[in-house]
């Protein structure tokens, strides 16, 4: 079955299927899947990094736990350079790459840094309220995509 909803989608030369070309609720909630699959990959990604930092500080501090507030702003900020980075070097993080999705600007161009910036407070911030906004967006957006400007295609290589 995933054959046949693949076939039917509007297919651009540059391997990409443009979201705008293909709002309707199937189309949304399989995007809606992909989206929060790939963000459970990369948060085992983020999770093995922020250990890692963790046992860094932990051996800097005698053993004793971190408890400070700019420890969790420090991870915070760790947590957008990892997306920053992989968003404006490729549009992909890993998860996107393992489930063929790929984040750009409104008009495809590649994402600048107030985009990542805005995508990335926004997207926290707000976590999992911004994916239930798609159903109900004109063009199937989160509300994360709409605040930066930016929106998720299907990216095939």
């Amino acid at each position: 079955m995933p054959c046949l909803f693949y076939l039917t989608l509007p297919i651009q030369c540059n391997n990409e299927i443009d979201n705008d070309n293909m709002h309707n609720i199937s189309s949304t909630l399989s995007l809606m899947f992909r989206r929060g699959a790939s963000f459970l990959y990369d948060c085992l990604l983020l999770t093995a990094t922020f250990f890692l930092i963790t046992a860094i500080a932990v051996a800097l501090n005698n053993g004793n736990a971190i408890q400070h507030p700019g420890y969790y702003l420090l991870l915070y900020c760790i947590g957008f350079v990892f997306f920053d980075w992989f968003w404006r070097h490729g549009g992909q993080t890993l998860g996107m790459r393992a489930w063929r999705i790929r984040v750009v600007g409104m008009n495809s161009e590649k994402m600048t840094f107030k985009q990542s910036l805005a995508r990335y407070l926004s997207g926290s911030l707000l976590f999992g309220i911004t994916l239930l906004y798609m159903p109900f967006s004109a063009r199937g957006l989160a509300l994360h995509d709409q605040l930066s400007r930016t929106k998720i295609v299907l990216h095939y290589r």
